[in-house]
């Protein structure tokens, strides 16, 4: 039988100052899920071991699409939607 879904202890909703917004929720088995509104997302910076006494883990995603330059398409999207 496959194991049920955990549900989330904590949960709360950021709005950034550009309208999108990102959840974070937290879960009883320790593990951190966070969903982010607006375009597709690139994984830019992933640190996620080293010594738990010192270190922090960093995740960085960037918007822009898989395989590309993240910012250009970013500022490019940023520009077209200002046009419209």
């Amino acid at each position: 039988m496959a194991d049920q879904p955990l549900k989330a202890h904590f949960a709360e909703t950021i709005t950034l100052p550009d309208g999108r917004r990102v959840r974070v929720s937290a879960y009883p088995d320790g593990s951190i899920r966070f969903r982010v509104d607006g375009l597709p997302y690139v994984l830019t910076e992933a640190y996620l071991s080293g010594n738990p006494e010192k270190d922090k883990a960093i995740v960085k995603l960037s918007p822009g699409k898989q395989g590309s330059n993240a910012s250009h398409n970013y500022v490019e999207w940023l520009e077209s939607k200002n046009r419209s």
